[in-house]
């Protein structure tokens, strides 16, 4: 259709997109605009056709009684063929043009919804044990329907040996042995069981064993299991009718290969890569013929669509590119091979989507790809976990996995770029003026993408967060205000789940619209309340270079923004940003207390939301020497390095060695941890101020405790604010484990740093008789760092669980579903995106590999 005949058209449709815009759903699905709405079409023709029957008539516009009859007729009449045009269009889904077959994937090929489709699950009465869980150190997938299904989730990960299964919550826990830390699983809702059970069959369908003994006993060779892969997605290209629930155990073992084969430590080839790539390169030659067969019709149903994306990863890693991974695919191949992101979507998502993906990529600082959405893996997955998703037994939960060979990974909903726009700024002042709303999918991949962000933090910006995340006791604190407000409301929200605050104000925010984000902040701080300006300068601070940082204006073409560089200049000592020049707005200035809180502000722009002019280049500040910002390559906090090997943590009243931790900012949950000091001479240990510090709160007991916060609650701390308190007091965090008079957190000293029995922090390394000891630490090797005064750290390596793999975060997004159009795919499925929109949990559905697998 040409671009001047009735409705819009965004672009041509090209060859691989012909094919997913058949119909209005599937144009709506793609990205392409719709001609116009049935009811406008409807009252147009009907109009018409009353103007064109009643010519003869005294009544020629319709207006009398007869013609508003005639139009009620014809515009009803109009409705119903519409209906059942509709309907018999959606079942023949008919081309107006011959498309080219798909080579597998999109958004309702395979059977999706189907419920006729029943797992042939072998018995496993006597292999799985009721009322005991298991651990979860090698991770927790969420949603998975069975325990059956949560078993193949075993077989992906190498080093998962068991695992539990909750009936009530379908919770999955990966378990590197056999203990049970009652965390996962406790009652009777529990099932236990190992990695494989014993004499399970490995059936042979129509001549082909697709599966066999070996594998499912877990002897095959490496090479066995790429055979029974590439042999099984061959038997799904010649149609074999194969039993759906032995390829998801197929392609469950083959996906642990391919870590193995990323990671370079295949069994029985660690000490020569290159042997193993020679000996399977040819069943990777046979998977590149498979992909590239467009006669092949893998599904969710039939778990193809599952195995087809494992081999697609499986070539990457082999290959270190995406030549033969994407063949016929150009896209995704160029997406791949210039930024190292791979989909893991079943080709859900159109070209058309995918290339905003990749102008989204482009547009992203390289410390927040590098140390974030790639920090320590050599590429990125993104995942759309419904394309997967076949019925309730095979849900996209149950699939969508274990083609994720990566530690960095996050999935998006199934939705696509163009499907319609959604409010960022909702419950703010600058609701509803220009830039405010953005596409919808990438609002979802902005979000999605920005809970990589928090990993970037070094330690001064962490406790900035928490601080400020503190101090926002209200809603209008935050910038996003509308968040959750149907429910406990964005302040309750924020504070509650921390994970969701870099990926809400930096995702949904400032990525769409920058300016917006600070004019809500500047129309705040001029009625007193600082507290949005002061998230905006940390927004600012987290997308920020040394001296630069970039801001996004003027979306358009469904996501595509425009990207300025601005001028910043951070105060001295602690790296907060001071000064901000924008290009054709003025400057900013910023004012904080000596505890880093913003207090005032100057401006000297035009009033409003001013976004930058492309044709002015702002002045660059002086250059500080050395630069007062985040290092590419992180340092030290306060120029001291946690030991690589990690530090003794005390069990307080006993001075024992409790356990080795390698993390310096665990901060809550069991493993947290409380602290005393001691005096730098006589080493004594000490666990409060006396007399009380200056501005303190005191606990109940009238005590100024170190490891309590100002108020004198009890507060979580991480190891580098227990060595700078201490530090500030003229002592230090304990280093000795025992002196004759007193010691880290010896009882009966009279100095009560027992600390109630619980875990201290100290400042003492790790060694080989230390419990929970890894002897791999020794082999790490520093990485040079660049020089910086400020208080900068290394990256948290918190890998915030809560934060990286959010599927089902609805209140974090904000969206709302109720408002989409009725185009859009949906599944009606218990595993569908619209099951959680009154869920403000934020889970955890990708296990966290262990760095290296046994």
């Amino acid at each position: 259709m040409s671009a001047d005949t009735a409705g819009v058209v965004r672009q041509p449709l090209t060859r691989s997109d012909s094919m997913r815009a058949r119909t209005p759903r599937a144009a709506a699905a793609a990205g392409f605009a719709t001609e116009a709405s049935p009811k406008s079409t409807c009252i147009t023709w009907g109009e018409n056709k009353v103007v064109d029957a009643d010519a003869s008539k005294t009544d020629t516009s319709g207006g009398g009684p007869r013609g508003n009859v005639n139009k009620y007729v014809a515009v009803a009449l109009c409705f119903v063929a519409l209906a059942l045009g509709g309907f018999f269009l959606s079942l023949l889904d008919a081309p107006k043009a011959p498309p080219p077959p798909p080579r597998f994937g999109g958004p309702r090929s395979g059977g999706q919804g189907r419920t006729d489709i029943k797992l042939q699950i072998p018995d496993k009465t006597t292999c799985f044990t009721r009322g005991r869980g298991a651990c979860q150190d090698v991770g927790l997938a969420k949603k998975i329907p069975s325990a059956a299904t949560c078993q193949v989730q075993c077989l992906a990960y190498a080093d998962c040996k068991f695992f539990s299964y909750d009936d009530r919550t379908q919770y999955c826990a990966l378990c590197s042995t056999g203990e049970d830390d009652g965390e996962a699983c406790v009652g009777a809702s529990c099932v236990y069981g190992p990695k494989r059970c014993r004499n399970e069959p490995a059936p042979s369908l129509r001549g082909v064993r697709v599966r066999s003994r070996a594998v499912a006993s877990g002897a095959a060779t490496p090479l066995e299991i790429a055979e029974a892969a590439v042999t099984t997605a061959r038997a799904i290209c010649d149609g074999v009718d194969l039993e759906a629930f032995n390829t998801l155990q197929t392609a469950a073992e083959f996906s642990a290969l391919v870590k193995k084969v990323r990671d370079k430590q295949v069994a029985g080839y660690e000490a020569d890569h290159d042997a193993f790539l020679a000996a399977v390169e040819t069943h990777a030659a046979t998977a590149v013929a498979i992909l590239g067969d467009e006669s092949c019709a893998p599904s969710a149903c039939n778990v193809g669509l599952t195995l087809f994306a494992t081999l697609e990863a499986f070539l990457i890693v082999v290959d270190g590119h995406a030549g033969r991974a994407h063949v016929g695919d150009p896209v995704r191949q160029a997406l791949f091979d210039k930024h190292k992101i791979f989909f893991a979507d079943a080709k859900f998502l159109s070209d058309y989507t995918v290339a905003r993906v990749e102008k989204f990529v482009e547009g992203l600082p390289t410390h927040l790809i590098e140390r974030g959405v790639r920090a320590y893996s050599p590429f990125t997955t993104v995942q759309v976990k419904n394309a997967f998703h076949c019925n309730s037994e095979l849900s996209g939960a149950s699939q969508f996995l274990i083609p994720t060979v990566t530690v960095r990974a996050f999935n998006l909903h199934n939705v696509q770029s163009g499907a319609w726009k959604e409010e960022a700024f909702s419950n703010t002042p600058v609701a509803g003026t220009g830039g405010t709303k953005g596409d919808i999918f990438q609002t979802i991949l902005r979000h999605e993408a920005a809970h990589q962000f928090d990993r970037t933090m070094n330690g001064r910006q962490l406790r900035l967060r928490n601080d400020l995340a503190e101090a926002s006791r209200l809603v209008e604190h935050w910038p996003r205000a509308g968040v959750a407000r149907g429910g406990i409301g964005a302040a309750e929200f924020f504070k509650t789940y921390k994970g969701e605050i870099i990926a809400s104000q930096v995702g949904n925010q400032y990525l769409l619209s920058t300016s917006n984000q600070l004019e809500h902040g500047r129309l705040h701080a001029d009625e007193g309340n600082f507290m949005p300006l002061a998230w905006f300068l940390f927004d600012l601070d987290i997308v920020g270079e040394a001296t630069t940082a970039t801001f996004y204006e003027n979306e358009k073409d469904d996501g595509i923004v425009d990207t300025y560089t601005v001028q910043i200049e951070r105060a001295p000592g602690h790296g907060a940003v001071a000064g901000l020049r924008v290009p054709g707005c003025g400057e900013w200035t910023f004012a904080y207390y000596s505890n880093g809180t913003l207090f005032d502000y100057t401006y000297d722009g035009p009033a409003g939301a001013c976004e930058p002019s492309a044709d002015v280049v702002a002045v660059a500040y002086p250059t500080q020497v050395p630069t007062p910002a985040p290092s590419q390559v992180p340092t030290a906090y306060h120029n001291l390095d946690f030991p690589a090997c990690g530090v003794k943590i005390f069990e307080g009243g006993k001075n024992v060695v409790s356990d080795c931790a390698r993390d310096e900012w665990i901060e809550e949950g069991e493993q947290a941890n409380r602290f005393g000091c001691c005096d730098t001479i006589t080493n004594a240990c000490v666990r409060k101020a006396d007399p009380p510090r200056a501005g303190r709160g005191l606990d109940g007991k009238d005590n100024d405790c170190f490891w309590k916060s100002d108020t004198g609650d009890p507060r979580a701390t991480h190891w580098h604010f227990a060595h700078e308190t201490c530090t500030d007091l003229g002592l230090k965090l304990c280093d000795v484990e025992s002196v004759a008079s007193a010691g880290c957190g010896k009882h009966g000293t009279g100095l009560k740093c027992h600390l109630d029995g619980e875990r201290l922090w100290t400042n003492i390394p790790c060694d080989a008789d230390t419990p929970g000891y890894d002897a791999t630490c020794e082999l790490a090797t520093p990485v040079p760092t660049a020089m910086a005064t400020e208080e900068e750290e290394e990256p948290t390596g918190l890998d915030l669980d809560e934060a990286i793999f959010e599927l089902e975060e609805d209140w974090g997004l904000d969206i709302h579903w109720s408002d989409a159009p009725t185009l859009l795919p949906t599944y009606a499925s218990t595993d569908s995106t619209t099951d959680a929109v009154t869920n403000a949990e934020t889970p955890t559905e990708t296990p966290t590999e262990t760095p290296t697998e046994s």
